[in-house]
């Protein structure tokens, strides 16, 4: 299971190291690649889209003239994520033990960000509408994978939310 380790501080910085065991490391691995198809595509799946960038305006011309200024750099932004996480894995240690990734208040939020992004495009594309421990997939049923990598993305990033807030179970 994932594991966060706070190391002692530097120049006033918190610092920690997320440990991902093989496995996990590999699912996580792989996540950048699934969020960057969305990002380089955005018209392939407009509900995801949608989703990731809410509308700032209730009137449709208003908000039609908002992603007409600010779409591209919205996306940008979100592409900046993707690149520092795809970064931060391929400089991150790894052992017999998995992924060990350094992580400071920065690239801590970085992570964050990007967990919450792949867990909404994972969400919204699965149509979830109800809390995930409401709901009863039969043995098989061909969804089974994602619902799960969207709860294990859903307890990872609460493990790394409760290291950097100093709060469990927050």
């Amino acid at each position: 299971m994932a594991r966060v380790e706070e190391l002692p501080a530097a120049g006033g910085e918190r610092r920690w190291t997320l440990h991902l065991p093989p496995l996990e490391a590999r699912l996580v691995t792989n996540l950048p690649d699934q969020l960057a198809r969305l990002l380089a595509n955005p018209g392939e799946n407009r509900r995801v889209v949608d989703r990731l960038f809410p509308a700032s305006y209730a009137d449709p011309r208003e908000e039609a003239e908002h992603r007409r200024l600010l779409g591209e750099s919205l996306l940008d932004a979100r592409r900046e994520t993707l690149a520092a996480v795809r970064g931060q894995l391929a400089g991150a240690a790894r052992d017999k033990q998995g992924l060990h990734l350094p992580l400071g208040e920065a690239t801590a939020d970085t992570w964050l960000r990007f967990l919450n992004d792949v867990r909404l495009v994972i969400a919204t594309d699965l149509d979830v509408k109800q809390n995930l421990s409401d709901l009863q997939l039969p043995p098989g049923h061909p969804d089974a994978p994602r619902y799960t990598l969207l709860v294990y993305l859903g307890g990872l990033e609460s493990v790394l939310l409760d290291a950097v807030t100093g709060q469990p179970g927050l």
